[in-house]
């Protein structure tokens, strides 16, 4: 039995019903309780690392101020001091520092155990815990966007790392693995851009609505799926955001489940997972490989 969680930022509960994407409804589905920490409005790294961790920012440690970590001492500084800033505030600044310096920020991990350290458990790109170098990808679009770049352009990369993310949680099903948990930034950087848009976005969600169809229909008998987001996206259009400034994050909020029942709060996705997950039997035999020939081809030191 494998449990496949697709982290799906900014996925909206609203904006699931306002545009009627039925992929995105499964057996058990509602909004689900989400904090702000940091901010005024949830935040990225903060809530996906409680989703893993169980546990609440100050326990896990990565905040607002201390999300991103640098080689150069004085940009941490700088970087903790703009830890109340936006998401998309923050990237520019950051765009800035990598086009001056050459440096790059790297997403901080926390040291807390998390859902996905045991046995049989995989994940990719999760924000706080594992190799948040897709998300820089994702939020490197989106700067790219703000400052000029095509429409044509943004769609295309988005919408291919989005295929990478899903195609690896759909692997992940040949395999002897009991979770496997991916983050995919694809709705939050396009309701970022398309907050104001209504055809665009909606064409957001479709795209990703026919992956989630895709993962469902590879499941085996056994298997499970669970969607979660860490909040959703005000827009122009929808009704329950006038009077809000559109593109930024909502409190709705998203989870939903082939199981039967799914989590009601980001604290308490940890346990849920844990009550429906058997650590997978994993054959560890090694492999033979001929090193003598790979280093004479320059692959080995």
């Amino acid at each position: 039995m494998t449990l496949i969680v697709l982290a799906l930022d900014a996925l909206d509960r609203g904006l699931v019903e306002h545009f009627d994407i039925e992929a995105f409804q499964l057996g058990s589905e509602g909004e689900i309780e989400t904090f702000a920490h940091s901010q005024d409005t949830p935040y990225t790294p903060e809530v996906w690392a409680t989703v893993a961790t169980g546990r609440p920012p100050e326990d896990h440690g990565i905040t607002g101020s201390g999300t991103s970590e640098w080689e150069n001492p004085l940009l941490s500084v700088l970087s903790r001091a703009t830890g109340r800033l936006n998401e998309s505030t923050r990237g520019t600044l950051g765009g800035l520092v990598r086009r001056h310096t050459g440096e790059r920020e790297r997403i901080g991990e926390t040291d807390a155990d998390s859902v996905f350290d045991r046995d049989g458990a995989v994940v990719h790109n999760w924000p706080g815990v594992h190799d948040g170098a897709p998300l820089q990808r994702a939020w490197d679009l989106m700067n790219a966007a703000s400052e000029g770049a095509p429409r044509h352009e943004f769609e295309r990369d988005l919408f291919g790392l989005c295929a990478e993310q899903f195609g690896w949680a759909r692997e992940m099903l040949n395999h002897p693995v009991s979770l496997a948990g991916v983050h995919v930034h694809t709705l939050d950087a396009a309701g970022h851009a398309y907050a104001d848009d209504e055809a665009a976005l909606r064409r957001a969600y479709e795209r990703v609505g026919e992956f989630v169809a895709g993962v469902e229909a590879a499941l085996g008998a056994e298997d499970d799926l669970l969607i979660l987001s860490d909040h959703g996206m005000r827009t122009a259009f929808y009704p329950a955001d006038e009077g809000e400034d559109p593109a930024g994050h909502s409190w709705r909020a998203y989870a939903s489940t082939t199981a039967d029942d799914h989590p009601r709060s980001v604290y308490d996705v940890r346990e849920w997972i844990e009550a429906r997950v058997t650590d997978a039997h994993v054959d560890r035999e090694g492999i033979d490989m001929p090193t003598e020939r790979l280093r004479e081809l320059g692959y080995l030191e």
